[in-house]
């Protein structure tokens, strides 16, 4: 949710909440998937999936995929 409250004209910058679960953003990064704004924790999730995609062989297919992996479904 992009609310315009801080002091930044980046978007990526001036959001307030991660994309993915609403948390607080203090610190943020993009997602490896998609264009999603998210917080570290998610961004640790997206690392569990990347590691299981490269451990089944898969490398840098899935990057900026539009979609987030589901582990039975893609991998």
């Amino acid at each position: 949710m992009r609310t315009g409250t801080t002091r930044f004209s980046d978007p990526f910058f001036a959001q307030d909440n991660c994309d993915r679960c609403g948390a607080p953003l203090p610190a943020r990064i993009m997602s490896w998937f998609t264009n999603a704004v998210i917080c570290m924790a998610c961004s640790d999730k997206e690392s569990v999936i990347k590691k299981a995609l490269r451990a089944k062989g898969i490398e840098d297919a899935m990057e900026g995929c539009g979609r987030v992996p589901v582990e039975g479904r893609d991998y």
